[in-house]
Parts: C-alpha cells; sequence; structure tokens
C-alpha cells in the first residue's frame, strides 16, 4: 500500500484476483499437481515452475504468455511456446495452464470488491479496469458486469502492452481524463504490477484480502 496526501480522482480495478477470484490460484492448483518429468512421485515447486509458465513476473520480454497478453499470439499458441521453452530447460513433461474456457467456468466475482467499485462509481469519481488478458478470454466482463461497473476498460491484448510496463498505466490515466498519477489508486493483487503502478505514480492497494481491501478503499476515499 502507498498513501498520499493528494486527492483520489480517479480508481482503477484490476479484474482477476480484484474484481474476481484469482486466476493465478487456478494457475498454481495446475502447477502443484504437475509431475515432475522423469520423477512422478513429487512435483515442482511453484516458484520454480510459475517464471517458466508465465515468463519474468516483473518485466515485458517475447516470452510466450507475455505475447499472448500483448494480443500478438493465441492462448494455444503461447501454450506450444511454453512446451518448447521447457523441453529446452530440460523437462520432459510441460505445465498445462487452465484454459480461457476453464478459466470463464471456474472463476467468479467478488460480491465485496464489485459492491465497493460501484460504491465509487456511485460517488461520481471515474473508475477503470485494468486487466492482462488473452484475446481467446471472451465474456469474462459477464462475471463482474464490467460494461455497467466502471467508464473505462483497459484490455492488454487488445491495446498490444501489458502490466506492469509505465505505458499502459499511463494510457489508462489518459482513458480516464488524463488523471494525474498521485490522484489515482490502483488495486491489483499481484505485487509486481503494484510496483509498476508506484513507478509511475500511483497510490496502490495491494489486494491479497478482498474483505480488508474494500474496506481500506472506502475509508481512503471516505465513502
Amino acid at each position: 500500500m502507498t498513501t498520499s496526501s493528494e486527492p483520489v480522482e480517479a480508481v482503477i480495478f484490476d479484474f482477476g484476483g480484484v474484481l474476481s477470484g484469482s486466476i493465478s490460484d487456478l494457475i498454481g492448483d495446475g502447477i502443484r499437481s504437475w509431475p515432475a518429468g522423469g520423477n512422478g512421485d513429487r512435483t515442482h515447486a511453484l516458484e520454480e515452475v510459475l517464471p517458466l509458465m508465465m515468463g519474468p513476473l516483473r518485466d515485458d520480454t517475447d516470452h510466450p504468455w507475455h505475447r499472448a497478453e500483448r494480443g500478438e499470439i493465441t492462448f494455444a499458441e503461447a501454450v506450444e511456446g511454453i512446451g518448447a521453452l521447457a523441453r529446452e530447460l530440460g523437462y520432459e513433461d510441460v505445465p498445462t495452464p487452465p484454459t480461457p474456457e476453464t478459466m470463464l467456468r471456474r472463476i467468479t466475482g467478488s460480491p465485496t470488491m464489485i459492491a465497493a467499485a460501484r460504491k465509487v462509481r456511485d460517488h461520481g469519481i471515474p473508475t477503470a479496469i485494468l486487466t492482462n488478458n488473452f484475446t481467446d478470454f471472451v465474456g469474462w466482463q459477464r462475471i463482474c458486469d464490467a460494461d455497467e461497473l466502471v467508464d473505462v476498460v483497459i484490455e492488454s491484448c487488445k491495446v498490444g502492452m501489458r502490466k506492469p510496463t509505465r505505458e499502459i498505466y499511463e494510457l489508462t490515466l489518459s482513458e480516464l481524463g488524463h488523471v494525474p498519477a498521485p490522484r489515482a489508486l490502483f488495486l491489483d493483487d499481484f505485487a509486481w504490477n503494484i510496483e509498476g503502478a508506484r513507478a509511475v505514480g500511483l497510490q496502490t492497494i495491494h489486494v491479497t484480502d478482498h474483505e480488508v481491501a474494500a474496506a481500506e478503499l472506502v475509508e481512503r476515499l471516505r465513502l
């Protein structure tokens, strides 16, 4: 969390893990159940496989996951690329990320955070969703009624850039009416995205518990 004496003029929400259940939890479940290559009696540690599957967490690269989030390739092509990387590193088997269809079936909205977002907008404060997403993940908006919940929706796959790069935060601020970064509040469940937002100057709430984050949001905005 960062605090600021600046008044909050806009609020930016991540989708997965903030307005909904955590997509990273689904990924983690898949990794933890993935047998180690050549040794089926143990599983790989999450911290070992997550960078393999999702690429460097704090950077934007040409890793297949990053390319898919920028809309350059499909999810299926990203999975193929991740498999090739794994084999190059000597893995006999490859992790399989949850498909967009699986994510849509298993992810549900967070009533607490959705209610908080509605309260923010009802008080006349502009709101946005800023999400790293795949072109194949169609229909996610229905999970949180995104089109009615916020004023602006920014998807990485549609704008060709992704969190935590500076440009996507700056684009979101521009779409919200050129709100100055110190007067915008950003909520995300990934620490590296929070770090990226802070580097731009945004106020932040790192969401690790929906009830706690919603209460802090309401308190910070004095709603």
